[in-house]
């Protein structure tokens, strides 16, 4: 194992995944699916949370994850569940917050703010979808935020940073970990994968730069 933490904002993961059992360290945060904490065993019913841990750790094997369940039945809800969330990732002193999701909204964007700042002290990620159907989406778009946008063409295991752009978004690849026997083209895809195969090379190199002191 090596000593990265991730906290990974999404729909639970299933431990018992093969993609997953053995490949690092799991931890189980508060269920927050209602905005208010719950100890309630989390259960990935979308699988969509599972999906990304294991593209996660494909890249970053041994890496530390805290999953924060914030979906339940779809991946819908109320963003004040995702502004625990973060508090609650940050408590755990996250290097790396993955959140897989966004809004088109702007009214919570001061808490977000205060968030990104309070990350930015303890020297914390904080990962996102920059677009959603092609509007800024938060908390991604957001100074503090690292945005990452979609690529067919980028290879999964190397994202890059298009530091020309303001405010310089990942570029990603969208695929998930892929399947045995399974062709890309039918695999699941999107801007949350996208956000996953960023955290864990982030994770990857931290974890070598560590290795290395």
């Amino acid at each position: 194992m090596n000593n990265v933490r991730v906290a990974l904002i999404d729909s639970g993961v299933n431990p018992e995944h093969p993609h997953i059992r053995g490949l690092g360290e799991l931890e189980f945060g508060p269920v927050l699916e209602t905005g208010l904490a719950s100890n309630a065993p989390q259960v990935d019913r979308l699988g969509h949370g599972t999906c990304a841990c294991a593209a996660i750790l494909d890249l970053a094997p041994g890496t530390r994850v805290l999953s924060l369940k914030v979906f339940a039945e779809r991946p819908l809800v109320e963003f004040d569940a995702v502004l625990h969330a973060l508090w609650a990732a940050l408590r755990w002193r996250a290097d790396i917050v993955n959140l897989s999701l966004g809004s088109t909204e702007a009214r919570w964007n001061e808490e977000l703010g205060r968030i990104a700042r309070a990350a930015a002290e303890q020297g914390a990620r904080l990962i996102a979808p920059l677009l959603h159907n092609g509007l800024p989406s938060y908390p991604g778009s957001l100074a503090g935020f690292e945005g990452v946008v979609s690529d067919l063409t980028q290879p999964r295991e190397r994202a890059r940073r298009e530091l020309e752009r303001s405010p310089s978004p990942w570029i990603a690849s969208p695929f998930p970990r892929e399947l045995p026997g399974l062709p890309r083209e039918r695999n699941l895809r999107g801007a949350s994968f996208a956000v996953a195969n960023v955290t864990g090379m982030l994770a990857r190199e931290l974890a070598q730069q560590r290795s290395r002191v």
